[in-house]
């Protein structure tokens, strides 16, 4: 089998053919140029080649990195002064400054490009030492883990179930896993619950939960209980054999409790700070060992990882949709979005409305008390927006222009919102530097089915009945005419 040519050899390949090509047009140019009554053609058609030579050293850097890259830089320099010597021309000097700092540009982003790959290969190198140091640290630990990770391999689970946990970036889904892997791992247990801590470590919520018999309910609230606030604060795992006699809780608090007797609960932790716990409990008491503890530490300090990574990515994601000032939406996620709910509406018919809203005078407001003012007013304005919608999709469509998406409201419940915004903007005066301003919008409304079913005509109708409220003045609420 013929194996594949390399991309830096076609890169490095591309360099030469296109040099030997423009070596070739510059010397003919050369050896008409003395000949001829109108040598401005064959001084630019020189001037062109010249530059043609960025594109041959920027295939060259791609093919050999540096050394091609600086290889083909003095051929060219050296074609320039060929070329400006047998023309007589001083004007090809400039090209010797573009080669350099093309030759810079192309250098430090080469040194930018290895140092994101060292970065990656060290945070994978410290990734698979904190594996390995968690692997050995367990394989290591008592006789008595040791004997009950070889008996029932649950070693070689725990790892298939650490690898699985890569699989997925997604909160809900990995809560899931590591719930039913738990019960799977520990299935004495009537309950596992996986449950995060508010940053004050005074609430819990439940993520997922599994019940050891599938006919059980599921729970699907809750809220932390005194175990869980125990462990939150102390950071620490803990184990309790009989709830009603431990010494450590108030016992008329335990006795509220009567489903649980006997428990073990470990904290989820990264750098250093706890973000939830994972649980499991029985009805009866003395039902968990000091096995099922440790095993169950070993089960949260791989989730604990999978987990704030999931939660980075989703927050992660959330920003990439999200504007940094306002809080609102991008326009890019708005128009998916209305791209879904264009959909839903031609299959059910149901009613879907547009407003384009348009901060009046912004400008002069940012011309004025500059552009910290003017940021303030459009968080101002965002803020009254999310509280005078309800079930709606509000972005940030642009500078000072923001879209509400309406989905099931109709064109009149559409305007009725609108002037309700308006009024709420013109009652909300905006106060800069001790002066109050009055700060006014007018916004435009178009809706379906009632004035097109198409999307773009739905976007430019409202565009138009904004333009027509600022035609009118401003301060008005206009809507899109059939």
């Amino acid at each position: 089998m013929h194996q594949p040519i390399s991309p830096r050899r076609i890169s490095f390949a591309l360099a030469i053919l296109i040099t030997v090509f423009l070596t070739y047009q510059i010397v003919q140019a050369l050896s008409f140029l003395k000949g001829t009554a109108s040598p401005e053609i064959y001084l630019n058609r020189i001037a062109l080649c010249l530059s043609g030579y960025f594109l041959a050293i920027i295939f060259a850097w791609k093919g050999m990195r540096v050394p091609g890259g600086i290889i083909f830089s003095l051929f060219a320099i050296a074609m320039m002064f060929f070329a400006g010597s047998v023309a007589k021309s001083s004007l090809y000097g400039w090209f010797l400054a573009e080669y350099a700092v093309l030759c810079f540009l192309l250098y430090r982003l080469d040194e930018n490009y290895e140092n994101q790959i060292g970065g990656l290969v060290v945070d994978r190198e410290k990734q698979q030492n904190e594996m390995n140091d968690l692997s050995v640290w367990y394989k290591t630990k008592g006789e008595g883990i040791s004997i009950l990770f070889e008996k029932y391999s649950t070693y070689y689970h725990l790892r298939k179930f650490a690898e699985g946990l890569t699989t997925s970036l997604s909160v809900k889904q990995l809560s899931q896993m590591i719930v039913k892997q738990c019960a799977e791992f520990i299935p004495r247990g009537d309950v596992v619950l996986l449950a995060f801590a508010d940053p004050e470590g005074r609430k819990m919520s439940v993520i997922a939960s599994q019940s050891a018999s599938d006919k059980a309910p599921k729970i699907l609230e809750k809220q932390g209980d005194l175990f869980d606030i125990w462990v939150v604060r102390n950071r620490k795992r803990l184990i309790v054999n009989d709830a009603h006699q431990d010494f450590r809780f108030d016992i008329s608090e335990t006795m509220k409790h009567e489903k649980i007797r006997s428990l073990i609960i470990v904290p989820l932790l990264y750098e250093g700070r706890v973000i939830g716990t994972l649980r499991i409990h029985a009805s009866r008491p003395e039902n968990f060992s000091n096995d099922d503890l440790r095993l169950l530490d070993a089960i949260g300090g791989v989730a604990s990882t999978a987990l704030s990574n999931a939660k980075l990515y989703e927050k992660t994601e959330e920003l990439a949709i999200r504007d940094s000032l306002t809080g609102l939406y991008l326009r890019r996620f708005f128009y998916q979005r209305l791209k879904d709910e264009h959909r839903r509406v031609l299959l059910t018919h149901r009613p879907l409305s547009l407003l384009i809203c348009d901060l009046d005078h912004f400008k002069n407001c940012n011309d004025r008390y500059g552009h910290t003012a003017g940021d303030l007013m459009l968080i101002h304005f965002s803020e009254i927006l999310k509280e005078n919608t309800e079930n709606a999709v509000v972005a940030r469509y642009g500078g000072e222009e923001f879209a509400v998406l309406l989905p099931e409201v109709s064109k009149q419940e559409a305007a009725e919102i609108a002037e309700k915004i308006r009024q709420a903007v013109e009652e909300s005066p905006f106060i800069i530097r001790r002066e109050k301003l009055k700060m006014t919008v007018s916004i435009g409304v178009s809706s379906l089915p009632d004035d097109t079913l198409d999307l773009e005509s739905l976007v430019q109708k409202s565009d138009r009945a904004l333009y027509d409220a600022k035609r009118k003045g401003r301060n008005k609420v206009c809507l899109s005419k059939d």
